[in-house]
């Protein structure tokens, strides 16, 4: 009976893993082949958490949130009502203020709004202004250039961030905030860290060049309009305020959301990192562990269902539960079933497991277990 057990057991890890080698052997095809490559395209642009967004996104009510709101300069350009602009929201009492805008270089036909925008800067602690490293000047270990406010220098208590976004190299996509990256000699943070730690009072993650997974949760953020900032005053009090354009077809990107300004891109990073909402990714080893497991269970439970099947003594009811459309069906459902308990995982603990190779491999348990009993065969006949 243990020599009928060991076997068995041997059967469906071997299916297991030939199961995986034909996943395999299709992804190496598909990577190569030039007429697989809109499919491929296609599976690199949308991932399994992309999908439970979605899902997230039909089902679950949007709550506005208490904690970010963003104030729209899309229409302003001079830089004395921009200046303006500024003053009526530091005169509500904001925790702290981000500006997504970079002053770069003098006005010489507007000296009156460089200096008032300059006076700005210097009168208030609670604002936090945008800068950049630039991609070119990265010599290995820092940036050594970047595009700043043109007062920067001379303002030695002005707070400076980063407004730099990782990009997804594979599909284009914002997923992710930087935590910090060294620039010119030292470890910046990134507008989201300093905007948040301000917030907090203290700092919420440690500052290392390291990148965070947004939460992309459904949620809206009030938008002010410039001219009526006083009025929705209630909104601004105690609260973080983005200070940018909302509604510039130039700062413009693409996420998991789809296509959204800059400036709702740190409203969801701040988000994030204040609630500590982060989407915490299942090192490769879990994920290998349980890709596995689901593999070599759905081997078992259909073979399983192959016997009770075959033992059914009514012959339509036998014949009808082997059909291709029912074993199928069964497949489906058992595969939906496992993307929901992912899902369960990543929309209540913030928690993902990639299960693409899980399901891939779930889908070739069947011929992997007849390519497995011939081989064995041939082998058996041969030491016959």
């Amino acid at each position: 009976m243990s020599g009928k057990g060991d076997k068995t057991t041997v059967r469906y890890v071997m299916a297991t893993i030939i199961a995986f080698c034909i996943v395999g052997v299709y992804g190496l095809f598909a990577l190569n082949l030039k007429i697989m490559n809109p499919l491929t395209q296609a599976l690199k642009e949308y991932t399994i958490t992309d999908f439970y967004y979605q899902v997230i996104g039909t089902s679950a009510e949007r709550d506005t949130s208490r904690l970010v709101t963003i104030v729209d300069m899309t229409e302003l350009v001079d830089r004395r009502d921009i200046a303006y602009a500024l003053q009526e929201v530091q005169a509500q009492h904001p925790k702290v203020v981000g500006v997504d805008i970079k002053f770069e270089g003098l006005k010489p036909d507007n000296p009156e709004g460089d200096s008032l925008i300059a006076a700005v800067a210097a009168n208030d602690t609670s604002t936090v202004f945008a800068l950049q490293y630039i991609d070119e000047s990265f010599d290995g270990e820092q940036y050594t250039k970047v595009r700043q406010s043109f007062f920067a220098d001379s303002i030695p208590h002005l707070k400076e961030a980063l407004a730099n976004m990782p990009l997804d190299t594979h599909d284009g996509l914002r997923r992710q905030i930087i935590l910090g990256k060294k620039v010119q000699g030292r470890m910046m943070p990134s507008m989201i860290k300093r905007i948040s730690d301000e917030y907090a009072g203290q700092e919420i993650m440690p500052l290392k060049d390291k990148t965070m997974t947004i939460n992309w949760a459904p949620i809206e953020f009030r938008v002010i309009p410039y001219d009526s900032i006083a009025e929705y005053g209630e909104y601004l009090t105690d609260r973080i305020v983005l200070f940018g354009a909302y509604a510039d077809d130039i700062d413009m990107h693409l996420t998991p959301k789809g296509k959204i300004p800059g400036i709702k891109l740190l409203a969801y990073g701040i988000e994030t990192m204040v609630k500590q909402t982060n989407i915490k990714s299942a090192p490769w080893w879990i994920t290998a562990i349980v890709s596995f497991l689901v593999v070599i269970f759905t081997k078992y439970l259909f073979d399983w269902c192959d016997r009770y099947a075959k033992s059914r003594k009514n012959r339509f009811l036998r014949i009808g539960l082997k059909t291709a459309l029912v074993m199928g069906i069964l497949k489906f459902l058992w595969m939906a079933f496992v993307m929901y308990i992912g899902f369960i995982l990543f929309a209540r603990y913030n928690y993902s497991i990639n299960l693409a190779w899980a399901l891939s491999a779930s889908a070739f348990t069947g011929p992997a277990g007849d390519l497995y009993k011939v081989i064995s065969n041939s082998f058996s006949n041969q030491e016959d």
